[in-house]
């Protein structure tokens, strides 16, 4: 008994040994359910716990309310096949909908094979992502993660991505392959849909172009300066601007890659800067052109860069192109020049640049080539210009002159060699078209001259220093003077007295024609006013003062302003103002005798002298070309056309006039002939206004 006392006494010494540690046991256990509980709930997924035999053990708050709808089947021994069962009658999942049993056997056996991740969609459009391992004992820990914002990014992308105009490429870094190509980028490398997915990307690009375009794929690159050259499969070029985007792109590396199809931009910049540099209507090089070619080379030799050369530049300029246009039409024009350009450019060498720097002007470079070489060239250009152009019928002439100046012996300089050219091309024109002439050396000193004489015109002009002078035309039956010819002067500080037929021209070459016209008209018209009534004063107009339109509204404003009587004016023109084409000179000339003014046809019988031209126009006088009075008793053809003219004159009621008289014997003679007023030294030199007499001297009776 004391046994089974000491026993008992020893059993419950070891009985009260044994609690507490069983307490303590179940005590950490539940600190440690606790502890675990925890650390679930902190978790941000949905965590959730199943035995082995697929029963609910334990799950956290997320979980619950990522299945909110079936959170009332959440307890603990409830089947998850039966939990998903009453969830499918509930319609808590819509990708089962029709296959209810056969989805549910999928997600099964996903169960069964833990360690793949899987989708899920619920009923109120999130997705979840499913993550599942099995654990010691049999169970499963389930992982649940709200990936709804990540799949809305993704379908926004892939929608960017596809249905991008701009086209898009997704390349994968490891294997060197296209992952995925949109339409847009299907179209333009000319692939089917779908088609460009695993195709290697080297097959893109020009085997030259590879190994860079390798890097550029593989790295970021956001400049769009650069422009590449893509393969389309049917091995055309594509030019493109490419910009990459580095990406983690789900489970591996990738690019995104965006191509910008500048094909028909740098075409049409091809075209611009063509067009740029060459004439649109022959496709010759133009002045622009011209000019930096010849530049390059002369600047190349000069610096050794390139071999020592002779380089020749040869200005042709069309004769008698502009009486095509004016003739036929600006369209029949333009067929000229483009023949013309065709027929030179079967001339020249291979290594010449043949320009069209002008509307009838072209230039030819010749590299390479001897000057002798560059002058029988020329020659055959003069020859083969010469030839008729046939253009819709009508049978054309032209022609054309040619100056040239050649590197190094001319100049090495680039602009003063085209100015040497222009002035052989000029000195050629003047001397005889239809030839072809080099430069010399005198030629730059006449142009230094000319521009030298330009500048003091100008400055003349503007201080006031040209002087109208006045030369008497008297009767030649009674002496009396009748009229004075207004005749401009120009006496330069150093040069002296410059003969008018030297600066007139140079005005109208300047354009100051209708300004010294206006001083000339002015002056006159104010000087006449202190004349007798009787005497009337006659003003020279030229050809460009015509042309300009501002002629009539001049003279009126000269007459009102001097108070000086229309009949009292008198304009002298010459031929060339009537071989204006157009109705302008026409119009004016009998606006200005419709005021009374009279109008003077000047050296008459020295151009082509058309008796249509007395008919046509209202004249009041013809002046015999002093050429006839000098030769008045040495040629019986001088005397005539002066007994024609007078004739003529007297038929048509006209005045005649004789200019150039400096002896008794030819006053005596126009006289007995009938001719009307004479004007020449033997009646008087042209005087300042101070100094002009109104009456002839007795020389004249």
């Amino acid at each position: 008994m004391y046994l089974g006392l000491n026993h008992e006494q020893s059993g419950a010494s070891t009985g009260d040994a044994v609690m507490p540690s069983l307490d303590t046991a179940l005590q950490a256990a539940s600190l440690a359910e606790k502890r675990l509980r925890e650390a679930i709930e902190a978790m941000p997924q949905g965590i959730v716990f199943l035995d082995e035999e697929d029963r609910y053990i334990l799950w956290n708050e997320k979980y619950a309310q990522i299945y909110e709808k079936s959170a009332d089947l959440l307890k603990p021994g409830v089947k998850l096949a039966d939990a998903l069962r009453v969830g499918i009658e509930r319609g808590d999942y819509p990708e089962s909908t029709g296959r209810e049993e056969e989805w549910l056997a999928e997600r099964i056996a996903q169960l069964h094979q833990p360690g793949q991740r899987h989708e899920q969609r619920l009923a109120d459009g999130r997705c979840i992502l499913i993550e599942e391992r099995r654990i010691e004992g049999g169970g499963t820990i389930g992982i649940r993660v709200d990936i709804t914002d990540l799949k809305q990014k993704e379908e926004t992308f892939r929608l960017l991505f596809e249905r991008n105009p701009l086209s898009m490429l997704v390349y994968d870094l490891e294997t060197g392959r296209i992952r995925a190509a949109n339409e847009a980028a299907c179209a333009l490398l000319g692939y089917a849909p779908g088609e460009m997915e695993g195709l290697p990307a080297h097959v893109l690009f020009p085997q030259t172009l590879w190994p860079s375009a390798a890097e550029l794929l593989a790295a970021d690159h956001s400049d769009t300066r650069d422009c590449w050259q893509m393969l389309r499969r049917d091995g055309a070029c594509v030019d493109a601007v490419i910009s990459t985007r580095l990406s983690e792109l789900e489970d591996y590396a990738g690019t995104i890659v965006a191509i910008f199809d500048v094909t028909e931009r740098r075409r049409i910049e091809q075209r611009m800067a063509h067009m740029a540099r060459h004439d649109e209507l022959t496709g010759l090089a133009n002045r622009a052109h011209c000019r930096a070619y010849l530049r390059e080379i002369l600047d190349r030799s000069a610096n050794g860069s390139g071999p020592g050369e002779t380089v020749t530049l040869a200005l042709v300029d069309l004769d008698h192109f502009k009486p095509v246009n004016d003739t036929y039409g600006h369209h029949f024009g333009d067929v000229v020049l483009t023949e013309a350009a065709a027929r030179m450019r079967e001339l020249i060498p291979p290594e010449a640049l043949l320009c069209r720097i002008g509307g009838d002007e072209f230039a030819v470079i010749f590299r390479r080539s001897s000057l002798t070489q560059a002058e029988l060239v020329s020659k055959s250009i003069i020859t083969t210009l010469s030839e008729p152009f046939f253009v819709q019928g009508h049978m054309i002439h032209i022609g054309a002159t040619i100056g040239f100046a050649s590197s190094p012996y001319d100049s090495r300089d680039a602009e003063t060699l085209m100015r040497y050219a222009d002035l052989a091309l000029y000195a050629a024109k003047g001397e005889r078209r239809g030839t072809c002439r080099g430069f010399e050396a005198g030629m730059d000193a006449a142009a230094q001259e000319k521009n030298r004489l330009e500048k003091d015109l100008r400055a003349a002009v503007r201080d006031g220093i040209l002087e109208v002078h006045y030369q008497p035309i008297v009767d030649l039956q009674s002496g009396a003077v009748e009229c004075y010819e207004a005749l401009l002067r120009w006496n330069h500080p150093e040069r002296g007295a410059v003969p008018p037929d030297v600066f007139v021209p140079l005005a109208e070459e300047m354009g100051l024609i209708d300004q010294i016209g206006r001083f000339v008209l002015n002056c006159a018209c104010s000087e006449a006013m202190r004349w007798p009534e009787s005497v009337r004063v006659s003003v020279n107009v030229s050809p460009l003062q015509f042309r300009n339109g501002n002629l009539l509204s001049t003279v009126i404003n000269a007459l009102s302003t001097s108070g000086l009587p229309a009949e009292r004016l008198e304009l002298e023109i010459t031929e060339a103002v009537l071989m204006e084409k157009g109705p302008r000179p026409a119009a004016i000339i009998r606006n200005l005798r419709a005021f009374g003014i009279g109008i003077s046809l000047d050296d008459f019988g020295t151009g082509y002298s058309s008796l249509s031209y007395l008919l046509n126009y209202p004249f009041t006088k013809i002046k015999i070309d002093k050429s006839f009075i000098l030769n008045l008793h040495e040629e019986a053809s001088s005397r005539a056309v002066i007994r024609a003219v007078i004739g003529l004159g007297r038929s048509l009621g006209l005045t005649v006039a004789a200019e150039g008289i400096e002896r008794d014997i030819e006053r005596d003679y126009l006289r007995d002939e009938g001719c009307t007023q004479g004007q020449g030294y033997l009646f008087g030199k042209a005087q300042p206004p101070l100094e002009i007499e109104t009456t002839a001297t007795s020389r004249a009776a």
